[in-house]
């Protein structure tokens, strides 16, 4: 049972989130489900959460569904929580839309790495120059 402090604690947590965190954190417990809520605490990187807010939103969004419409509703089961309105199709398309998505991001962050492997190796020669300028023309 919640105390009055620990309530406060948790609607100071919550107080100033937006619906699009509650539309990240739909998908995150699809793809993420099973997971206990310290778990999914961890792994949640779009907001700060503790496990007893997260819990307590969880339990906001099945009690109220229709001021949540879209999202949830979850259910604890086996020792973790899941998204239980996705269908496996839905799951399915999200999933491989996330996958595009980072897939992307990999190559963004490749061609980013090629771009600084190409840069040291131009500074590795610029030094060499200079080095053997030193050594031919100051020694």
């Amino acid at each position: 049972m919640q105390t009055n402090m620990s309530k406060k604690k948790i609607i100071e947590n919550i107080k100033d989130m937006k619906m699009d965190i509650l539309d990240k954190l739909d998908l995150h417990i699809t793809i993420n489900g099973g997971l206990t809520a310290k778990e999914l605490v961890k792994t949640i990187d779009f907001y700060s959460f503790t496990p007893e807010s997260l819990e307590y939103m969880f339990n906001q969004i099945n009690t109220y569904k229709n001021t949540f419409h879209g999202i949830g509703p979850f259910l604890f089961r086996d020792g973790g929580w899941h998204n239980i309105r996705e269908r496996k199709l839905d799951v399915i398309k999200r999933l491989t839309e996330e996958n595009i998505k980072l897939k992307k991001k990999n190559l963004d962050k490749d061609a980013i790495v090629n771009m600084l492997k190409i840069k040291v190796e131009e500074l590795k020669e610029i030094l060499e120059s200079r080095e053997e300028f030193i050594k031919d023309h100051c020694a």
